[in-house]
């Protein structure tokens, strides 16, 4: 699998490093050193537990955050950290630790508003310079220490400024344009106002709605390319990179589930680019797709099905020549494909899929969305048994188990580095 890098959190003074996929992770504590005990001396009786007390606000919280991670079976927490103080909200390091793959497990922050109506979820930033000496966010000068700490974790050019449409008490709203070099994609942001310390890189979600119903709202369906009867059942949208080995993999998966479960289940998938910086013909191939696209939209599928054949041999060079290729094969002209190519319209669809999966938090590649529910398809049973638990009501579980991998690197696949 390849990871579109997230970013490093530093939170409460405690760094938190990125883990494969892009959730942050707290390091662990040092432990204590072992203190001798005198030979004669006895063992004592362990102290009694002391109960934990159930805290009504944190338990709405993760009843309503159960939906934000990955489908699977594990336990999700929320651990409020009430040494952030920040009027009107409560900060908590929200974490999901999946039964059956650990690969799977995510973390975010999450800013709950005391009203109950409002949260702030994403990776969280401290400067501690402000900690120390507090400074009002006011004006664009006010942001220059920020943009010094997000340029230490994000790849490329990128300009931060306010955007008074996100602006919620106590915080100013930012975007920030994130340099692809073929164009900018837009991330929203938010800074703590009274003293510029905290930022969290993310968005704002409605508690009073389900994640699901949120996301299928945000991802927009009209103009992507898919495949699959007009009246299915289900809508699987993918967010992939055409350079990426493991969507590769993915993609061939995806296409033998959907003629396995044919008979039984409509199912129509959607495509969306998600190349990754760190690709260096990602972005081109998904321009030259989104070209293909709008000339015949059975075009698309052709040409990543094409792509992915030859993605170990291929080269930037190499990437042009067989896209130009490839369109006047299919009756499109060269001039015709030059002035569309990593041009105009091709560019910015590619530009809004980026903002968009970034938004419904795709954080590595592929990631998938059935019908806005979120899945980490690891596992190579995973998404058949989703599908199956949930519109065939179980029906042909259990799957037998999968093969296991043939070396521990494929097991677990090594985070892409930036």
């Amino acid at each position: 699998m390849n990871h579109h890098r997230s970013l490093v959190v530093l939170a409460a003074a405690t760094l938190l490093a990125c883990r494969a996929g892009g959730a942050p992770q707290a390091q662990a504590a040092e432990k204590p050193a072992a203190t001798a005990v005198p030979a004669e001396s006895k063992p004592s009786a362990p102290p009694a537990a002391i109960p934990k007390i159930a805290d009504p606000r944190t338990e709405a919280l993760v009843g309503w955050l159960e939906s934000f991670f990955p489908w699977g079976a594990g336990e999700v927490t929320a651990d409020a950290l009430d040494s952030v103080r920040i009027p009107g909200w409560r900060l908590y390091r929200a974490a999901k630790k999946f039964a059956a793959d650990e690969r799977a497990n995510d973390q975010a922050f999450v800013l709950a508003d005391d009203a109950g109506k409002t949260a702030l979820v994403g990776d969280v930033f401290v400067d501690e310079a402000r900690l120390k000496a507090p400074k009002a966010i006011r004006g664009e000068a006010d942001l220059d220490t920020l943009r010094e700490l997000l340029g230490k974790f994000l790849r490329g050019r990128f300009k931060v400024s306010f955007d008074p449409s996100l602006d919620r008490r106590s915080f100013k709203g930012l975007k920030i344009q994130h340099e692809t070099g073929y164009g900018a994609y837009e991330i929203s942001a938010y800074v703590a106002s009274d003293d510029g310390a905290l930022l969290l890189v993310g968005r704002a979600w409605d508690r009073g709605r389900g994640f699901a119903e949120q996301r299928k709202a945000m991802i927009k369906l009209d103009g992507a390319p898919s495949a699959g009867p007009a009246d299915a059942t289900v809508t699987i949208v993918e967010y992939s990179d055409m350079q990426c080995p493991f969507c590769k993999k993915r993609a061939g998966d995806l296409e033998t589930l959907i003629h396995k479960l044919g008979k039984e289940l409509k199912i129509r998938k959607v495509a969306k680019n998600f190349p990754i910086s760190e690709h260096t013909w990602a972005f081109r191939a998904a321009s030259a797709g989104r070209c293909f696209y709008e000339k015949d939209k059975d075009f698309f599928y052709n040409w990543k099905a094409s792509v992915l054949a030859r993605q170990e041999t291929l080269s930037v060079g190499e990437l042009d020549t067989f896209a130009l290729d490839f369109a006047v094969s299919n009756g499109i002209s060269e001039e015709a494909f030059r002035s569309c190519y990593l041009q105009g319209s091709s560019v910015k669809r590619v530009l809004d899929d980026l903002g968009e999966g970034f938004a419904v938090r795709v954080r590595s590649t592929p990631t998938y969305f059935i019908d806005g529910v979120p899945l980490s398809w690891f596992s190579d049973n995973l998404m058949e048994e989703y599908l199956r638990k949930t519109y065939l009501k179980g029906a042909g579980l259990p799957l037998p188990a999968p093969a296991a991998p043939a070396t521990p690197s494929a097991a677990r696949p090594a985070p892409a580095k930036k």
